[in-house]
């Protein structure tokens, strides 16, 4: 019993021993230049996120914030002795309304604070052709669909059977975005399917080219109807590029 006691008595200061140097580690630590120099910076470095913003049954996209990762930062720089802005982690701070949890909403926009534009092309060969170096999204079916393309497909059948067929193709070739360019058929499928929807705020058509540059603006989401004129989408191309705005896919445009 005494050994028992005695064994107990050394486990006892053998736990007290590491508690101890374990807190004389880290109230060192606390002390580090490195260390003191990221908290005192990581407030300004912070930024805050932006919530989406709902109107009615639409919404606009929100965009995620971040904020400095106060530990792995610390372990980046240790080895180097200093401080180094280059290496520091960050968290990413999420939304807390977002797309995400609002995909019965419709999307009307990008986030205005960022230059960006998403063009939606309706099947058209001489559209296709003077937009096949941008980064633009095409409308397809099953008759037109081919997965060698440098846009980015939205499924665009009407009729439920076929819908699935063309998903089924864009799901083979990792293509499938899981959004929908909504019209007067698709909301219920899309709505089945948990698809982003979204709604163009801007309309090209053989007469629209005024009223499409008079509204360009930041998330601004255009509709070239296959009616559109080559010489009106070249203007339109030309305001883009005036307003200092990039063309992007609609993955990229609402992404958060």
């Amino acid at each position: 019993m005494k050994k028992f006691f005695q064994i107990l008595g050394l486990c006892s200061i053998m736990v007290f021993s590491f508690y101890y140097t374990d807190k004389i580690a880290f109230l060192i630590q606390q002390k580090n230049p490195v260390l003191k120099e990221i908290k005192e910076k990581e407030a300004d470095l912070k930024i805050p996120s932006t919530n989406a913003t709902i109107i009615d049954d639409y919404i606009i996209p929100g965009l995620a914030g971040s904020k400095v990762n106060i530990e792995k930062s610390f372990l980046n720089m240790k080895p180097l002795n200093e401080y180094n802005e280059y290496y520091l982690v960050y968290d990413e701070i999420k939304p807390t309304i977002s797309l995400q949890n609002n995909k019965d909403k419709i999307i009307i926009s990008g986030n205005k604070k960022q230059n960006k534009v998403s063009l939606v092309l309706e099947y058209n060969e001489k559209t296709l052709n003077l937009l096949n170096d941008y980064n633009v999204n095409l409308l397809i079916n099953k008759d037109n669909y081919s997965p060698n393309t440098n846009f980015e497909l939205i499924n665009n059948e009407i009729n439920s059977k076929l819908y699935r067929q063309v998903n089924t193709l864009l799901d083979k070739d990792k293509l499938n975005k899981n959004i929908c360019v909504l019209n007067e058929y698709n909301k219920k499928i899309c709505l089945e399917d948990d698809n982003y929807l979204i709604k163009p705020s801007l309309t090209l058509t053989a007469s629209s080219i005024i009223e499409v540059k008079n509204a360009l603006e930041n998330g601004s989401i255009i509709f070239i109807d296959k009616t559109a004129k080559l010489e009106d989408i070249k203007i339109l191309l030309k305001q883009i590029k005036f307003q200092d705005l990039d063309i992007v896919y609609l993955s990229e445009l609402i992404q958060e």
